[in-house]
Order: C-alpha cells, then structure tokens, then sequence
C-alpha cells in the first residue's frame, strides 16, 4: 500500500465519507449535514487517511470538547480494510489525544461489531461496561471500551 497520510477532513471531503460510511454497517449512519456541521464545531476532531493524493480511504470523528474525548465514528472503505487504515485513524487519534492533554477516549460499539472491537484493543482501548439494549435496527448492547492516556 502506497504512504498513508492521516490529515484534518476539509468540505470536500464530506461526499467520499459519506459514500465510506453508507458502506460501513457497523458506522453510525448519521444525516451528510451533521458531517458538515462537525467540520466546522471546534468541539469535534474529523480525521481522514488519505493515499496517492486524494484518494480517502477512511475517515473518523470524535468529540474533543472535555478531557474525555469521546470516537463517534470511524470507517475505513470496504476495499482498504485490514489494510492498516483503521489502525492509523485510530493511532493519530490517540496521538492528538495525548498531546491536547486529554485524559482518556471513550468509545461504544455494537456488541455484534467485532472487527470495531478488535482494532480498538488492538491500540489500547479496555472494556468498561455494557449498555443493555442499547442500538435500534437490530436491537443490540452496546459494549463500552475506553483508552486511559494519564
């Protein structure tokens, strides 16, 4: 796979992550508007990894408003998974985590999202708990990780 460059989403951006994300069923389907608005809220982080020049290959946001940022998404394209794409959005999330002085992210997932649960172990992330019938369509727990930074 060609360099992987992990950089700060721009508006024109907002189509290809929401093309990943109609792709992803384990993503949270959230309306093109609130990626839009999240671009622009000081309180989010919206991340992209990007290779061979403009080719968005995944994307993630996270509320960053509170010394415990929290993933509110993450998708990588169905033809770049388990490539490493995941892993580098989550590693440079860490990453900026650390260096604004945050004190842990936090991050829920579908009980039946296994592949979402194993990146985020595989970079540091802990079970905390579970959220019994948490998500809608299907009717499922939510399994809650976190990563401590202190």
């Amino acid at each position: 796979m060609k360099a992987l460059v992990i950089r700060s989403a721009k508006d024109t951006d907002i189509p290809t992550i929401v093309s990943i994300e109609a792709a992803a069923p384990g993503a949270a389907h959230w309306p093109k508007s609130h990626y839009g608005r999240a671009l622009t809220d000081a309180g989010r982080l919206v991340l992209v990894a990007e290779q061979a020049e403009f080719e968005v290959l995944g994307f993630l946001v996270a509320y960053i408003s509170i010394p415990e940022w929290e993933l509110e998404n993450i998708a990588v394209s169905p033809e770049a998974r388990r490539r490493g794409v995941g892993r580098a959005l989550m590693t440079a999330l860490v990453e900026r985590a650390l260096q604004a002085g945050a004190t842990e992210i936090r991050q829920e997932v579908r009980a039946s999202n296994t592949a979402a649960q194993k990146l985020g172990l595989s970079v540091g992330f802990i079970p905390e708990g579970r959220r019994p019938d948490y998500y809608r369509d299907p009717t499922e727990d939510a399994l809650l990780f976190k990563h401590l930074l202190a």
